[in-house]
């Protein structure tokens, strides 16, 4: 066998060099003479001495493979051990990304098949052109409307998105020298949308906008007069005031509506104009002259449930539809049910019957418990539903808003505590406590890893509120002492000052 080159043996040798002088034998070294190494035949490469340079090897073959089998030893111990920590973190990687992947996923289907963990919820993430949801007018400016939407979320529409084609905005604007959109929208009114598009925020990077579109054209796009029942709710424009009631746009041409004046609540608060959004309720129907007779009484179309249609596609679900929904299991942040016969929704834990859950509100949804629900939004492509609870929102209502951001409460009590993610408190705003949700980074100065050792149920603290959510009536906190103290000083400067400040959070 040929000898292997120094080459070769000053590479493969790197190692174990290095290895050797940070962990020497434990026995002495026995100094040799060196008519020992004169005998030694030509080493192969694993018996080539430690330092060829100083001349002879210091430790005998056998002392050298045992010194060699122990360092082999460590090594192998230490890889064993890096491959456990290496497994024990990437099935925490993998467990952690596949919770956050259910939370921020939708689902659809039937009933039958593996249940979900999560309820589903809308996010940035997973919205998408197409879907319909129901939301709450929260600013009526002069081009757009802000829309509040589930979960949060923001949607912006355009002013050619928010009125029907037969206005003719110029014209209207020169007339009444005055915003068309303030007319015929307000702060706080429920309206169904669909989303048109999605852009990234020039002004903050991470953001996306949300563009919609209140056409009726595009939300009654499967909507036919064989499929218009009584009893339905439908949502029309005003097209013209006659004598007797006002003609109704369905935003499609095959089929009109009237609805008569004698059927409108004494209590209607805002004054019917042409370009109108309104909603009612199907009272009966001319298939002959493709008429539709609407009553628009809120007492009315608030009680209305949707009746199983034969053949109902999800094309026909409108946001704000209420519908009979029995419970048929309970999910980690919420529940499933089924409506309609054909579908299945879910409601998380924002969207319960109660205003404030607590941490045992699983035992209130036993498993075929009737409910009234409405629908917050739907996503065609993945037959994703989901449903509301809410008590105002199930009496077509928008929940009220009576606290600001930037209020402090000192007496906010603790009612809930999910491990990991947040606290629920109960902000006594008046007339009636307001919901509100500190999130788990925002509930201290220094970390808190958990939660339920910092925080018991009934506990009073201090928070700031860092904004509100219209649609759910749910308002966001924070916890942290400095943020409060800042935001105090904030509105004292304002106060004295009399000036308008601009808030910035610098981080230390």
């Amino acid at each position: 066998m040929a000898p292997p080159s120094k080459k070769s043996q000053s590479k493969k040798f790197s190692k174990p060099v290095s290895r050797n002088v940070q962990n020497p034998s434990k026995k002495p070294f026995k100094a040799k003479g060196k008519g020992d190494v004169s005998t030694m035949p030509l080493q192969l490469e694993d018996d080539v001495p430690d330092f060829p340079r100083g001349g002879g090897s210091s430790l005998s073959r056998e002392e050298l493979d045992e010194v060699r089998a122990e360092v082999d030893a460590e090594f192998e111990a230490e890889e064993r051990l890096l491959k456990k920590k290496g497994k024990k973190q990437n099935k925490v990687q993998r467990s952690n990304q596949s919770t956050e992947d259910d939370l921020g996923s939708l689902f659809g289907g039937g009933i039958n098949g593996k249940l979900p963990r999560f309820a589903n919820r809308v996010t940035l993430k997973n919205i998408s052109p197409g879907m319909k949801l129901w939301g709450v007018v929260s600013e009526v400016n002069e081009k757009d409307i802000v829309v509040s939407l589930p979960g949060g979320l923001r949607g912006l529409v355009r002013a050619s998105e928010a009125v029907p084609p037969f206005v003719e905005d110029g014209a209207k604007l020169s007339e009444m020298n005055t915003n068309l959109l303030s007319i015929v929208y307000h702060v706080g009114q429920l309206v169904s949308c669909i989303v048109l598009h999605l852009d990234d925020d020039k002004k903050e990077a991470g953001k996306r906008k949300i563009w919609l579109s209140l056409r009726l054209a595009l939300l009654h796009k499967s909507l036919t007069l064989d499929v218009i029942q009584e009893g339905m709710i439908l949502s029309a424009y005003v097209k013209s005031m006659e004598d007797h009631g006002y003609i109704l746009h369905f935003g499609l041409p095959s089929f009109s509506g009237f609805m008569p004046k004698d059927n409108q609540s004494a209590n209607v608060e805002v004054k019917i104009r042409s370009g109108q959004l309104v909603q009612g309720v199907v009272k009966s129907i001319d298939r002959t002259r493709k008429v539709v007779y609407l009553s628009s009484d809120p007492d009315v179309v608030s009680k209305c449930v949707t009746k199983d249609l034969k053949g109902i596609s999800i094309d026909l679900l409108v946001p704000g539809m209420m519908v009979n929904a029995s419970v048929r299991s309970i999910l980690e942040n919420g529940i499933m049910l089924s409506f309609l016969t054909y579908f299945t929704g879910t409601a998380d834990m924002f969207n319960l019957q109660q205003t404030f859950p607590s941490s045992s509100w699983k035992i209130d949804y036993p498993q075929n418990k009737k409910v009234n629900a409405r629908i917050l939004f739907i996503d065609p492509s993945t037959r994703a539903v989901g449903l509301t609870l809410n008590s105002h929102l199930v009496h077509n209502k928008a929940p009220p808003a009576l606290i600001k951001v930037g209020d402090i409460f000192d007496q906010s009590k603790v009612i809930r505590i999910d491990r990991g993610l947040g606290l629920l408190l109960e902000i006594p705003s008046s007339p009636v406590p307001t919901p509100a949700y500190v999130n788990v980074s925002d509930v201290a100065d220094k970390e808190v890893k958990k939660l339920e050792k910092s925080f018991k149920e009934g506990k009073v603290v201090r928070v700031r509120v860092l904004g509100f959510r219209h649609l759910e009536g749910l308002a966001t906190g924070v916890l942290k002492v400095i943020l409060v103290y800042c935001w105090k000083l904030f509105f004292w400067f304002k106060s004295i000052l009399d000036v308008e400040l601009v808030l910035v959070q610098c981080k230390m």
